[in-house]
């Protein structure tokens, strides 16, 4: 129930400020889990509030929910069509938060086992795949290789990014072939 003559805010207003009254300098090691607790929180509202209505119903792949123009992060709301999936990547120097508001969605984990010095070429190894349900939030950090797949036709996964990922370089690896390549801008893997 609203206080009258207070402005009542969504969870996704919340999240926002609290994201940036942590983030200071944006180096802190633990800022990635404090953005976990705060993803943990709006998700557990979220499904009751028109904003995450509106994102189920509009169910675009891709959509910046904010933009941080002082800090530089960013946070995208993404609803998975059937038999998504990505390559492994990682987000170059930044580090990302991805949570599961609604469906289910694999999240597998690589770590690279080659010569890294050797251009072009990559051999990874999975460390582990994941099931992400409604609520689980978990961080990525600066480096780590992980590929992302909807097990639910309609999933929404959020993914809070330290940076622009758009901006800088990142690699693709691709398991059948061994490569490894480096891209940046538009062609972003969730």
């Amino acid at each position: 129930m609203a206080v009258t003559g207070q402005a009542v805010s969504s969870s996704l207003d919340r999240f926002i400020e609290e994201v940036r009254q942590a983030w200071g300098h944006g180096k802190n090691p633990e800022l990635p889990y404090r953005v976990r607790g705060a993803m943990e929180r709006m998700i557990a509202a979220a499904g009751q509030e028109p904003w995450f209505d509106r994102l189920v119903s509009e169910a675009r792949p891709g959509r910046e929910l904010y933009r941080d123009r002082d800090r530089g992060f960013i946070l995208m709301g993404h609803v998975h069509p059937a038999n998504h999936a990505n390559q492994p990547h990682d987000h170059g120097p930044y580090w990302v938060v991805y949570g599961v508001g609604k469906g289910e969605v694999e999240i597998t984990s690589y770590r690279r086992t080659d010569n890294v010095s050797v251009q072009g070429r990559a051999a990874l190894e999975q460390e582990r795949a994941l099931r992400f349900t409604p609520g689980t939030v978990r961080p990525y950090l600066t480096g780590q290789i992980h590929s992302t797949r909807a097990l639910v036709p309609g999933s929404v996964v959020f993914r809070f990014l330290s940076g622009d990922i758009d901006s800088v370089e990142r690699c693709r690896y691709d398991l059948d072939k061994g490569t490894v390549s480096v891209f940046t801008s538009g062609a972003s893997p969730t």
